[in-house]
């Protein structure tokens, strides 16, 4: 069985576009995903637009019922970071949207969510207040039967690996996790990623965020800059080796980001070449 090809809603919906969600139908139209990642912007709430989304819930959900799939949710990146942060209020707040997105990620009939459960500049410094919050974040997500997985997003002061084995010891029956290659890539930790046998053995990666990074070990000025895939650093044939060694057979997604100085077309060319270099180098 081939492993899902997905795209991140993320790649062509941004703020410059006011976060046009009728984009969906024509990518889906255009390239050759089998569903799509939908991915959660921090504007909705920041600038006070819970109220107005529900408006682009509707074009989500229509998608949804004219049979487009919807496999998994990227939460609200400023839920990690209130988190981190930790000031008056921001746990409350933060729980608060997670479970906005829980009730979101439902009506899209998506299965899977992608947590940052750390993040922005305190990012990791009090890591215990992130890890502390995950039993409660759980249980709500198991509320909406979804899957929670926490992402391996990059940390200011230790690494995410040493996060994500802490979570294991702590919850080793409640934890999962989506591996993004390219923050691997940027703490230079992708081989050991792959080596940590705690994650493969107990099958603990659903999900797999692929795009590229081209810069040295937590060049943070390099870590925005969108690299199509297999133009950076990443060693992608020891990748899909890897992923095929162990078996992995759950989604890949696409993450590489488009602003608007990139015509359509090319954008779709890019897309494409994208799906068809990962239908190649099958993980399964």
């Amino acid at each position: 069985m081939k492993n899902p090809i997905l795209c991140s809603t993320g790649a062509f919906i941004h703020g410059y576009n006011d976060y046009d969600h009728t984009l969906i139908e024509k990518i889906n139209r255009d390239t050759n995903f089998n569903g799509f990642e939908i991915f959660m912007f921090d504007g909705f709430h920041l600038a006070n637009r819970l109220e107005e989304y529900k408006e682009f819930a509707k074009t989500v959900t229509a998608a949804k019922d004219n049979g487009i799939l919807f496999n998994s949710m990227h939460m609200f990146k400023q839920i990690g970071e209130m988190i981190s942060r930790n000031e008056p209020g921001d746990i409350e707040r933060a729980v608060y949207l997670f479970e906005h997105n829980c009730e979101y990620a439902a009506k899209y009939g998506a299965k899977l969510l992608v947590l940052h459960l750390w993040g922005g500049v305190p990012s990791d410094k009090n890591i215990g207040v992130n890890i502390g919050l995950y039993p409660k974040l759980k249980k709500i997500s198991d509320n909406y039967n979804l899957t929670l997985t926490v992402e391996n997003i990059v940390c200011n002061t230790h690494r995410p690996l040493d996060h994500m084995k802490k979570l294991w010891e702590l919850y080793p029956d409640d934890i999962e996790f989506t591996i993004d290659i390219r923050q691997a890539e940027f703490h230079k930790s992708l081989i050991e990623t792959c080596e940590s046998s705690f994650l493969w053995d107990n099958g603990l990666v659903s999900n797999l965020h692929i795009s590229d990074y081209c810069g040295g070990k937590m060049e943070w000025e390099r870590l925005r800059v969108s690299t199509p895939i297999n133009c950076g650093d990443v060693d992608f044939d020891y990748l899909f080796s890897f992923l095929k060694s162990v078996n992995y057979s759950g989604p890949i997604v696409v993450e590489t980001a488009y602003d608007k100085t990139i015509p359509y077309d090319e954008m779709i060319a890019d897309l494409n070449r994208s799906h068809e270099f990962i239908e190649n180098n099958p993980a399964d």
